[in-house]
């Protein structure tokens, strides 16, 4: 059963009087309807999703604004930590130089190799703290948009 929760109606504070922790995910909501508890099963932030017990009934809410509607009917998939494993070329171009090499541990920010493409210099960065796995490419190597260079080991 999954139950679409329309955001832009959402719940203010006068809805529930006090919010009480009973256990590690178990939680009383009192309100002037009564109090109620629920268990939290599982919070998917990727998907804006939630999985509570309630009354012995197992119920997926689903946390969902305009916009993420609109990005669904768009076949628009957002996540909040979609970090790559691999590193892949943006765009059609010449490898100038690797920066890193094969065990380097990264920072996020921190350049991996430089990509010349449409005679501009593009430095490719970590998006997240990793390791270089392997490097599939050569310097002066050419690449099409979309080839993997890099595998990552995140941490």
């Amino acid at each position: 059963m999954l139950n679409t929760i329309n955001t832009t109606q959402s719940l203010s504070s006068s809805d529930f009087e006090e919010l009480n922790v009973l256990g590690s995910n178990i939680f009383e909501l009192k309100s002037k309807d009564g109090n109620k508890v629920i268990e939290v099963l599982a919070v998917g932030l990727d998907n804006k999703t939630i999985t509570i017990r309630y009354r012995h009934h197992t119920y997926d809410i689903e946390f969902k604004n305009d916009l993420d509607r609109v990005l669904d009917k768009m076949g628009i998939k957002r996540s909040i930590e979609n970090i790559n494993r691999d590193v892949k070329a943006p765009m059609p171009g010449k490898v100038i130089e690797l920066i890193a090499k094969v065990g380097d541990q990264l920072q996020k920010g921190d350049g991996i190799l430089i990509l010349e493409a449409m005679k501009m210099e593009n430095v490719i960065k970590a998006e997240t703290t990793c390791i270089i796995k392997k490097i599939l490419i050569n310097k002066l190597d050419s690449v099409e948009k979309n080839q993997v260079l890099i595998e990552l080991e995140i941490e």
